[in-house]
């Protein structure tokens, strides 16, 4: 069986810069899996240009290909909300897929996509989809949303996708049913972060901040010594190899 993984780039890539960048990723995957890359819908505005109007028509006709800068959404501190994010989640309408690999801004779509096909009643969006929740997600160099009603996918409680029993003993029984009763929130499939220790773009405790969303399953963590981007050393390739194969 080979699996189907999609992969986001993240902001200010393309899908086929992605590849590029995610050459030695795809290679130690070859024979396990399939990735499938996608561009986002919304062009980067060069900040060079002095209109958004010059800046978009720079990026389509002087750029090569692979250079024309997409993102996902954009925001700013002053403005969190997330403009462009449903145009990216009817992108991303595709499928079947098993799981779901992203970088950076890509790596936070690829988390809040994992959730969003938990539940999918969340979107308006996605509210029919009939694709399957996804078996796992490799979120590199990931981040919580700084929007606050997307945040809330995470932090509000909702059943479990699978609900366990546990039967308990008369002295604790007014515990275990209140245990019963809770709801989990945050994410419910596995996940592997990869988490640089000296990341500038995305500091480590931003992309720990995500680690809290994952408590259903514990999550597989990879650091590594470098910045902002997907490590391709022995034990990094090994690493994601035996974390996907697990899933075969």
């Amino acid at each position: 069986m080979t699996l189907r993984i999609l992969c986001l780039h993240g902001y200010t890539q393309n899908a086929l810069s992605f590849t590029k960048k995610t050459a030695v990723f795809r290679k130690c995957l070859k024979d396990i899996a399939d990735l499938v890359y996608i561009t986002a819908p919304h062009i980067v505005p060069i900040p060079t240009l002095t209109t958004i109007e010059e800046r978009q028509e720079d990026s389509l006709e002087n750029l090569e290909p692979e250079a024309v800068p997409y993102g996902w959404w954009t925001s700013s501190p002053e403005k969190p909300t997330y403009k462009g994010f449903d145009e990216s989640l009817i992108q991303l309408r595709e499928g079947p897929f098993d799981g779901v690999m992203g970088f950076s801004q890509g790596a936070s779509m690829a988390s809040l996509l994992q959730v969003l096909l938990e539940r999918p009643h969340l979107s308006e969006i996605l509210k029919d989809c009939t694709h399957q929740p996804f078996k796992f997600a490799i979120v590199v160099s990931g981040f919580e949303p700084r929007d606050a009603e997307i945040m809330k996918w995470y932090t509000n409680q909702y059943p479990v996708l699978k609900a366990t029993e546990e039967v308990s003993s008369d002295k604790d029984e007014q515990d275990g049913e209140e245990e019963k009763q809770e709801c989990l929130y945050g994410v419910q499939g596995a996940s592997m972060h990869v988490i640089g220790r000296n990341d500038v773009i995305i500091e480590p405790e931003r992309s720990e901040g995500l680690l809290k969303h994952y408590k259903f399953k514990t999550p597989t963590v990879l650091y590594h010594d470098g910045g902002h981007y997907l490590p391709s050393n022995a034990a990094s390739r090994q690493a994601y190899k035996a974390f996907v194969q697990s899933f075969v």
